[in-house]
C-alpha cells in the first residue's frame, strides 16, 4: 500500500525521548498519551483526528517527548517528505518563525515534573487545523488509489459543430473515494500539484490516452490538461513522445492544455509551449477568458487551439456582453490562426448560435457526458468524424 497504518495495543510505546523523528502520525482510532521525564509523566492525551510527532520531523531533531498507546489504536503514518517538501516551498522567513516557534515551544515542554503549562497545548492543538490534517489523510489515500487504479479515466466527447460528428476527446480524471464518494478534481489535482503525485497521475491518464487514440481513426483527437510540474520535468515531453512512437500514434492527436494559472508569467508560458511544438504537440489555452488569461496572453502565446470558457457560453443567449466578448475571442483567434472550442454547451440553441459565429468544436452536456473507453469503443462505428 502507498500509506501505512501503524497498530499499536494498550500500554505499547509507539516512539521513545531521544530517539531520532522519522515520521508523524494522525490518530485514525483509539488514544495516545505524551509523556516526558524518561517516560514517567504524562503531559497531554490526543484522540482520534489528532497529529502527534510532527515537531522533530519538522526541525529535524530527536524526539523530545514519548509516545504509548493509551488504548489499541490505529496510527495513519505521515513520511518525513509530506511535511519538509511543503515548509521548503514555502517563503524562507516562514521557515524562520516556525523554527524559532518550535524552539520556544519545547523550551516550554514540561521536564521532571514540573507544572504541565495546559495553556500552551491547547494553543498549539488549535493551531493545528483540523482540514490539515484531512488532507494529510487524504494525500495518502490518493497515493494508495492512483498505484490501485482507483483513480478512473474518463472522456468527455468534443464536438465538430459543422458535421454534429465527434472529433475528439477530453481526458478527465475521477477518484471515486470508498467513503466520501466521488472527489471533485479540483480538490485532488490540487492535491497532486502540490506533491509529486501529478507526475503518476499524469502517467496514468496519458497512459489510458494513448490506448484510446490507438483503437480510434486518425482524424480523433483527445485533449489533457498538464501541469507546470510535468512540463518543468525533463523527461516528460521525451517520453511521452516515446510512447506515441511505439504506437504510431502522430503526437499532434493529443493536445496539451495549459490552465490559465499557468499563464501569469508569460515568458515561462512562452517557453512551454515552444518545447512542446517541438515535439509535435499542439497547446490549448484552457478556460480562456477567466482570471489571468485575456488578449495579452492570446497575442503574447503562440497556442494552437483556444478554449473558451462556459462562464461566457452559458449566458451568450441572455447576455449581449458576453455575444460580444465571444464575437471578438473568435474574430481574434480566426486571424490568428486559431482553433476554438466553446466549453459548456448545454442545449442547442447555444450549439446552433456558437456555429452561425464559425466556432469550430463544442463541448458540453448536450453533446454527452464524459464516459469510459468502453463505452468509446462500443459506439465509435457511428459517432465519429471521419
Amino acid at each position: 500500500m502507498a500509506f501505512h497504518l501503524r497498530y499499536f495495543q494498550a500500554g505499547q510505546f509507539i516512539f521513545h525521548e531521544g530517539e531520532a523523528s522519522d515520521r508523524a502520525y494522525i490518530i485514525e482510532k483509539g488514544s495516545v498519551d505524551i509523556l516526558v521525564a524518561d517516560n514517567q509523566e504524562v503531559i497531554h492525551s490526543l484522540s482520534a483526528g489528532e497529529l502527534f510527532g510532527e515537531m522533530g520531523v519538522l526541525d529535524q531533531s530527536v524526539r523530545s517527548t514519548a509516545a504509548r498507546a493509551k488504548t489499541k489504536v490505529t496510527l495513519l503514518e505521515i513520511k518525513p517528505g509530506q511535511i519538509t517538501d511543503r515548509l521548503t516551498d514555502t517563503d524562507p522567513i516562514i521557515q524562520a518563525l516556525i523554527g524559532v516557534l518550535l524552539k520556544r515551544l519545547r523550551a516550554l515542554l514540561p521536564k521532571n515534573g514540573e507544572q504541565q503549562n495546559d495553556d500552551l497545548l491547547s494553543h498549539v492543538a488549535s493551531v493545528i487545523e483540523q482540514s490539515g490534517l484531512s488532507k494529510f489523510r487524504l494525500e495518502s489515500e490518493l497515493r494508495t488509489a492512483v498505484n490501485s487504479e482507483k483513480v478512473q479515466t474518463v472522456f468527455q466527447p468534443i464536438v465538430d459543430l459543422n458535421t454534429h460528428k465527434v472529433a475528439g476527446f477530453e481526458a478527465l480524471s475521477r477518484w471515486f473515494h470508498p467513503k466520501l464518494g466521488v472527489i471533485s478534481p479540483f480538490e485532488f489535482i490540487t492535491l497532486a500539484e502540490e506533491t509529486d503525485m501529478i507526475i503518476e497521475v499524469g502517467s496514468l491518464v496519458f497512459s489510458r490516452a494513448i490506448d484510446l487514440l490507438s483503437q480510434l481513426p486518425e482524424s480523433v483527437f483527445i485533449s489533457i490538461n498538464v501541469s507546470a510540474k510535468q512540463l518543468n520535468s525533463a523527461e516528460f515531453l521525451p517520453s511521452l513522445s516515446q510512447r506515441l512512437k511505439n504506437q504510431g500514434i502522430n503526437p499532434a492527436r493529443l493536445k496539451l492544455e495549459i490552465t490559465e494559472t499557468m499563464m501569469v508569467d508569460i515568458n515561462q508560458a512562452a517557453t512551454w509551449i515552444d518545447r512542446c511544438h517541438q515535439a509535435d504537440f499542439l497547446v490549448c489555452a484552457d478556460d480562456f477568458g477567466t482570471g489571468y488569461s485575456g488578449l495579452r496572453q492570446l497575442l503574447d502565446l503562440p497556442f494552437d487551439v483556444l478554449k473558451i470558457d462556459q462562464v461566457f457560453i452559458q449566458s451568450v443567449l441572455s447576455n449581449s456582453v458576453n455575444i460580444t466578448l465571444v464575437e471578438t475571442m473568435v474574430s481574434l483567434a480566426k486571424k490568428l490562426n486559431i482553433q476554438l472550442v466553446a466549453e459548456g454547451i448545454e442545449d442547442k440553441s447555444q450549439h446552433q448560435l456558437l456555429k452561425d459565429m464559425s466556432v469550430d468544436y463544442g463541448q458540453g452536456y448536450y453533446y454527452g457526458k464524459a464516459i469510459s473507453i468502453p463505452d468509446i469503443l462500443a459506439q465509435k462505428a457511428q459517432s465519429f468524424k471521419k
